[in-house]
């Protein structure tokens, strides 16, 4: 809830100075929230869309090529998860990077905590550089514009947000928490997701 709060802050004093450092880090939440200041009328849609989305892009660029330049054992040593899950299908989910792209991408940007190690793993499989770029472009085009559609529901919904501005950061708080427990379940889905599409290239 601090977490959100001080975002909130960030982005109502500072507006757009902000925003891009804010969306390499925590992009979703910031969404979320830069979907209720863009009802508040303290952003406008077309420069914070495209700040989160450029937010979203570069430090998924700079993954991708730490795998192009890394080798696949230091990969596995680094990001190796409780379940094992990158050291047990690296060759597979390279595989996946070329004949799945855009399928691989959307639930790799879905898997909150598996993400970082997957973006890399794409640099690692030597995905075409302008392939990548399309693609990740394409999902967060989506995701953002999801996102940013809760923010604003949430700020329409709720007219006393507008007149207790102060209050924001505890139901943005509340937001944030509901979206962390959603993470965990969508996690758990595309990882499932992630290891079908290995299935079905291992037939």
């Amino acid at each position: 809830m601090f977490q959100s709060y001080g975002i909130l802050q960030l982005i109502s004093t500072y507006r757009y100075a902000f925003l891009f450092p804010l969306a390499c880090f925590e992009g979703p939440l910031v969404a979320i929230i830069v979907g209720l200041f863009i009802h508040l009328g303290y952003l406008d849609i077309l420069p914070s869309y495209l700040l989160l989305i450029t937010g979203d892009f570069v430090p998924d660029t700079i993954y991708y090529y730490i795998g192009r330049y890394s080798n696949k054992s230091k990969i596995i040593k680094k990001y190796t998860l409780k379940s094992n899950f990158l050291s047990k299908n690296f060759d597979q989910i390279k595989t996946m990077w070329h004949t799945h792209t855009l399928k691989t991408m959307f639930f790799t940007k879905l898997a909150y905590g598996l993400s970082i190690p997957l973006l890399i793993s794409s640099g690692n499989a030597k995905l075409p550089y302008k392939k990548f770029v399309f693609n990740v472009i394409i999902v967060s085009i989506f995701q953002y514009g999801i996102f940013l559609l809760i923010g604003y529901y949430f700020g329409r919904s709720s007219g006393l947000m507008a007149k207790y501005i102060k209050f924001a950061g505890i139901i943005i708080g509340f937001i944030g928490i509901i979206i962390i427990v959603a993470y965990i379940f969508i996690k758990k889905y595309a990882k499932k997701q992630i290891i079908k599409m290995e299935n079905e290239n291992n037939l």
